[in-house]
């Protein structure tokens, strides 16, 4: 159907809107870090730079890039060895002793909390007051503030310039290479797991009080895997589409959660048919995982996605994304071009 396709246009980011965000990105990411290396010796040695993730990294960003997912990456003077716990989660330990900078204790494992008050309180004493940054290529004068503390995963930043704001999730995070993978071997090819790295980052494990839990992710693997499958992104770009133009409806329904549906279904569907009919289906197979109330986790058995979200966001996610798959069927079918421009609120 032509209409469905105007709108995944419609969803693109123009090349010079990608080149124009990026380069203040970049400039305001860096000069966040080189603030951030001033005042702290430790950190200043143990950063080991910035990987991109999320949307961005998949190439499947919608409408304006503004919000970048970034891996802050820390290489502390000791080796690190990840050890299995389970559902996608590990233990980081090390022989490196008590270190309170590095969230390091006797008993060798490093902690979660430990680690993100070390780091947060780098960035309070960066941002005690609000930044002021003028990027030298574009000249747009950003004022950058610490928005989220990272009380949970990610440290947060936004810089503004007039009507125009751009946000970065910075997430502290430990690399390893292929063969260091301390659990089952994913759905992942060995060449790509050898190729690529993947990262231990500061998650929760639901429902446990264990503060040494770090959670297993592999952004280059997962991007790797979805590479060469035809439509699968055009179908990842439109339920992000129809999930933003239905946002209140589906309170904390992740981009990663739609990815999530996509990579269970990598196998097992045929790519390369029309965005349309792919799109019906995969929103119905979102439907199914919502009405079970279970999303496995890509590169790990027995971790429930769904998992972050509470009882009463899942029954919102779980009665509004029934009723618009509904809805997107009769459209789709009926060719009624109207009708889904509202269903992905467009104009």
């Amino acid at each position: 159907m032509s209409k469905l396709k105007d709108i995944l246009k419609h969803l693109q980011i123009s090349d010079n809107d990608r080149c124009e965000y990026t380069e203040d990105a970049i400039a305001i990411q860096n000069y966040v870090i080189e603030e951030l290396k001033k005042q702290d010796a430790t950190f200043r040695n143990a950063y080991d730079g910035l990987s991109l993730g999320g949307s961005y990294l998949d190439g499947v960003k919608l409408r304006t890039p503004d919000e970048f997912d970034l891996h802050m990456k820390l290489k502390f003077p000791f080796e690190i060895k990840p050890l299995n716990d389970e559902n996608g989660f590990v233990y980081l330990y090390t022989t490196g002793g008590r270190n309170s900078l590095s969230g390091c204790y006797n008993d060798g494992y490093i902690r979660r909390k430990e680690l993100q008050y070390w780091l947060r309180n780098i960035f309070k004493k960066v941002f005690y007051s609000t930044l002021s940054l003028e990027c030298n290529r574009s000249g747009h004068s950003y004022s950058v503030t610490y928005t989220n503390e990272g009380y949970a995963c990610a440290h947060s930043i936004e810089a503004v310039c007039g009507n125009r704001t751009i946000s970065f999730d910075m997430v502290p995070a430990f690399e390893f290479n292929g063969s260091q993978w301390p659990l089952t071997d994913p759905p992942v090819p060995h060449q790509v797991r050898l190729q690529y790295p993947w990262f231990a980052i500061p998650q929760k494990k639901s429902g446990s009080s264990d503060d040494r839990t770090f959670m297993v992710c592999a952004p280059h693997w997962e991007r790797e895997v979805i590479k060469n499958s035809d439509n699968l992104k055009n179908v990842l770009r439109l339920m992000k589409g129809l999930r933003d133009g239905n946002s209140r409806d589906l309170p904390h329904l992740s981009s990663y959660m739609l990815k999530t549906v996509l990579l269970g279904e990598l196998r097992r569907v045929n790519w390369s048919r029309d965005e349309g009919p792919l799109l019906v289906e995969m929103w119905g197979r979102l439907v199914e995982r919502l009405d079970v109330g279970r999303l496995d986790f890509f590169l790990a058995n027995g971790h429930n996605i769904f998992d972050r979200l509470n009882s009463r966001e899942l029954d919102n996610c779980r009665r509004n994304a029934r009723d618009i798959h509904h809805k997107l069927r009769i459209y789709y079918n009926s060719n009624n071009g109207s009708e889904l421009n509202k269903l992905f609120n467009q104009k």
